[in-house]
């Protein structure tokens, strides 16, 4: 009775918006934040590198630009919850299928097991919720799930929106192919899940990496006085330290595709 309640709650709700996955709108606080902290490191740059305030405020535009690449970063960061959360309510899905329920019964099942797993605010409790709102207006479940993984650019999702709709409209056994489609997302995710652990210490020798250049020329600069006054303050110097700072940022951006691995 109170699972009845709840699911008329939930489809009787404000309609939560639709996400874009593949653009992120930064809030005010979020720009604030990065903002300062690009401000911050091309100061450093520019102290370290030219020794100038000019150079700083030529500098500047580019962490604006640096703002396009934050918004990818966070982009792949939501997916990869998407990810995460909808393996579970696939997985709940397929467990609520084998006890009985129907289809989309179990989904309202796996909403509730998502939300004790990951708050009500989760990507995919909200995106549950929008499911439910949309099949009280009578539109299909198989519909909404397409929509889903339109938005989502999230490969395992396509994929299970697809064979979710033919089997729908082939009539065959949904109960057995929810369930091998959840242990072959499944599968996949363990798989994912031990490579990023395998990665996950190279990234964090690459963090440190990053930062080293910016160490020793801070500590040569401090223990001798005077070692880099050539360099600052004269067109020579300015072109082989810009060309040197291209060489770090070249490097950095290589060092992320190589460790950009998908699955």
């Amino acid at each position: 009775m109170g699972s009845k309640k709840n699911r008329k709650c939930i489809a009787r709700g404000r309609l939560p918006p639709e996400i874009d996955y593949a653009h992120y709108v930064f809030s005010a606080q979020e720009i604030v934040r990065y903002l300062l902290a690009g401000s911050a490191f091309m100061a450093m740059v520019s102290w370290l590198f030219y020794d100038s305030l000019i150079a700083w405020m030529m500098l500047m535009p580019f962490v604006l630009l640096s703002l396009k690449d934050r918004s990818k970063s966070e982009c792949q960061k939501r997916k990869r919850k998407l990810e995460i959360e909808f393996r579970e309510v696939i997985l709940s899905v397929s467990s609520n299928l084998q006890a009985g329920y129907s289809v989309e019964n179990a989904f309202h099942e796996a909403y509730q097991d998502v939300t004790l797993l990951y708050g009500k605010e989760s990507v995919m409790s909200r995106e549950l919720r929008l499911i439910f709102r949309k099949l009280s207006n009578n539109e299909q479940l198989e519909s909404a799930l397409a929509n889903l993984a339109d938005r989502s650019g999230v490969q395992d999702i396509r994929e299970f929106a697809d064979i979710f709709q033919i089997a729908k409209k082939g009539g065959g056994d949904m109960r057995g192919i929810i369930t091998n489609t959840a242990d072959i997302i499944s599968g996949k995710q363990e798989t994912r899940r031990e490579i990023e652990t395998v990665v996950s210490e190279k990234k964090l020798e690459q963090q440190i990496m990053r930062y080293i250049p910016f160490f020793i020329i801070l500590y040569i600069s401090l223990t001798t006085k005077g070692y880099f006054e050539g360099l600052y303050h004269n067109i020579f110097g300015w072109i082989l330290m810009t060309g040197s700072f291209a060489v770090y940022t070249a490097a950095c951006r290589i060092s992320d595709k190589i460790l950009d691995i998908e699955i």
